[in-house]
């Protein structure tokens, strides 16, 4: 189960996984936390035209379930009326709690802590599932969500310091952040679904027309070498097997805190 902020982010980011998964016959699915449309100010495209854009983009993935929250995209600055920023956070969670209950899935896939690009939705969303994926497996949290579901395994999607390095000698002038690569847990050649995933993308296609970054993915060379790959970082679920027995729990004794 991928949670995404805004439609196009699943394709970006998760497009090569979920086409994998798919054709590998295991179920997926996608909750999108908003339309894509701005809560404050215009948006680029017609109302509701994002929305089927993600319709057709998961149709080219193979996805099994859908879902979208009822908020708007928060902007850069991340606020506005109805928007996935303004709302309460305890409500977002709750809407995480009853989705991953609902289709009680073995992993779930979100952004890391800056949220990929430090969008102040993908940085919500980063945390809000979090706490989700936790409180999904406790009863005693929002029982009017349905029986509780312990996720086995979270992967939080990053960009690696390699390949921001490898952008910045390609001439690119502001890279993005990043994640030391001994930090990664699974580096995923998603290369032949590539085509798959590039189609899903095109099916975006309000953002190519107002210039979105993703315009620079019709570069070939850019495109394997960015959409090419995935990157996760892990972190183990509530379903996940025990950690081994560990006397001490607290900093080393022996050692200051800092």
């Amino acid at each position: 189960m991928a949670v995404h902020a805004h439609p196009d982010d699943e394709s970006l980011w998760t497009g090569g996984v979920l086409a994998q998964h798919a054709a590998e016959g295991r179920p997926t699915a996608v909750l999108t936390c908003t339309d894509g449309e701005l809560a404050e100010g215009p948006s680029f495209a017609e109302p509701g035209t994002r929305t089927k854009e993600l319709a057709q983009a998961l149709a080219v993935l193979g996805v099994a379930e859908s879902g979208m929250l009822p908020y708007r995209d928060s902007g850069p600055r991340g606020r506005g009326a109805g928007s996935l920023c303004a709302a309460p956070f305890d409500d977002l969670v709750a809407d995480l709690v009853a989705r991953i209950r609902s289709f009680r899935p073995s992993a779930v896939v979100s952004y890391d802590a800056f949220g990929l690009s430090g969008h102040p939705d993908h940085v919500r969303v980063h945390r809000a599932v979090l706490v989700a994926v936790e409180a999904a497996a406790c009863p005693h949290q929002w029982p009017q969500a349905g029986a509780a579901w312990a996720v086995e395994s979270l992967w939080l999607a990053t960009i690696p310091e390699s390949l921001v390095r490898r952008l910045t000698a390609l001439g690119l002038e502001t890279p993005l952040p990043c994640t030391p690569d001994d930090r990664i847990a699974a580096a995923v050649d998603v290369r032949p679904w590539l085509d798959v995933k590039w189609e899903a993308v095109r099916a975006h296609a309000s953002e190519f027309e107002r210039g979105a970054r993703v315009t620079a993915f019709e570069e070939p060379h850019l495109r394997e070498l960015c959409l090419g790959t995935e990157w996760f970082m892990h972190r183990p679920g509530p379903g996940a097997a025990p950690a081994p027995t560990r006397t001490r729990l607290l900093a080393d004794a022996r050692r200051p805190l800092r």
